[in-house]
């Protein structure tokens, strides 16, 4: 779906230096995949998503979205068709003031047939759950149910990919659930390929593999199991693990026989129940 090689994104500081925000990073993200992106703030994470949907363009490098160069001007407007991207405010990406019109913006501005964008809006609506609000303001909603209306906006166009930029930032727990129970079940039930992006280790849990960014530096990837059982490392990186990961580590440090790879709390409870 999406390969980065080598790429580097420079700019410049308002002291006219250069900074790397990202250097030679090499990523893969494979077609139905849910890849999560971690890091502290200011590691580089959100400004490596961007680079997925043209947002910006590398200083060095290549980033590939199914086979198109981003760099090639001919190429914006089909990579941007095939991946879709939500930022951690719902409210700068609704722009109407009933939900189903916001979710036919997108299509409209494709010059969608209006059957079609009937059609596109009812199943992007029911595919977050949210048809009952059809016809309801935006403003009303809770702040987890705005952000599943930005998911059916970029549904709506149809893409083969979304990209996720700290969606649960800003919401409190239900609505935090509310987003990644949608977005895991737009993966596993619709292929859609997902790079979520986010500072809370217990949404990076659930997915399929795990990158880590430092410094604008990919440091490692792996499944979630291999990343988390490295709870001392992590930790030293400032960045936070599950809290079943941190307690297992601790309880394995104390001379408890616990299999290594606890992640859930699930997975703890058995453990401990046995």
């Amino acid at each position: 779906m999406i390969d980065v090689s080598h790429m580097s994104h420079v700019y410049t500081d308002e002291m006219g230096n250069p900074v790397h925000a990202l250097k030679d990073v090499d990523v893969t993200i494979y077609k139905g995949e849910f890849v999560a992106i971690i890091g502290t703030n200011g590691s580089g994470k959100s400004t490596l998503a961007k680079h997925f949907n043209v947002l910006l363009m590398p200083s060095e490098g290549t980033v590939k979205v199914l086979g198109m160069d981003t760099q090639d001007p001919a190429h914006i407007w089909d990579i941007r068709q095939h991946v879709g991207m939500v930022f951690q405010n719902p409210d700068n990406q609704i722009v109407a003031a009933v939900v189903e019109e916001d979710v036919a913006f997108g299509p409209e501005n494709l010059g969608i047939e209006p059957s079609e964008i009937r059609r596109r809006v009812d199943e992007a609506l029911k595919a977050v759950n949210m048809s009952q609000y059809a016809l309801h303001a935006p403003h009303l909603l809770s702040g987890g149910q705005k952000q599943r209306i930005a998911i059916a906006g970029v549904l709506a166009m149809k893409p083969d990919c979304i990209i996720l930029d700290e969606p649960t930032a800003m919401l409190d727990p239900r609505g935090r659930k509310e987003v990644l129970d949608t977005v895991r079940r737009l993966n596993k039930e619709e292929g859609i390929t997902v790079v979520y992006i986010t500072h809370f280790m217990e949404e990076a849990a659930v997915a399929d593999r795990i990158v880590v960014m430092k410094n604008g530096v990919k440091l490692q990837e792996g499944t979630p199991r291999q990343i988390f059982e490295q709870v001392d490392t992590l930790k030293q990186l400032g960045l936070d693990v599950p809290v079943a990961a941190e307690v297992a580590s601790e309880l394995i440090k104390r001379g408890h026989a616990l299999p290594k790879g606890i992640i859930t709390n699930e997975e703890l409870g058995d453990v401990l129940c046995r």
